[in-house]
């Protein structure tokens, strides 16, 4: 089975993704190829290695979500207590 690509993007880690998906938005027909793909919990092989399955952008998404998180509950304390 043969496919043709505009863009091929080579290793899904923390550029490679963001390179794939921006070339996608610009109506780009792209392929994602990965060397050693990041093995998840299901066994299902996923792009990128641990810095974008596991490590740093998880932890910056949960840390974001957490600020969000902590800003309305002091938000709805003040309401309620004001």
């Amino acid at each position: 089975m043969s496919q043709n690509f505009d863009v091929v993007v080579i290793g899904g880690g923390p550029g490679g993704y963001i390179a794939a998906i921006r070339a996608a938005q610009l109506g780009f027909k792209v392929a994602c190829a990965e060397s050693n793909a990041y093995d998840d919990p299901k066994g299902e092989p996923r792009l990128g290695g641990t810095c974008l399955n596991v490590g740093c952008i998880p932890s910056k998404a949960l840390l974001a979500t957490s600020e969000r998180l902590r800003t309305l509950l002091i938000t709805y304390l003040i309401t309620v207590l004001l």
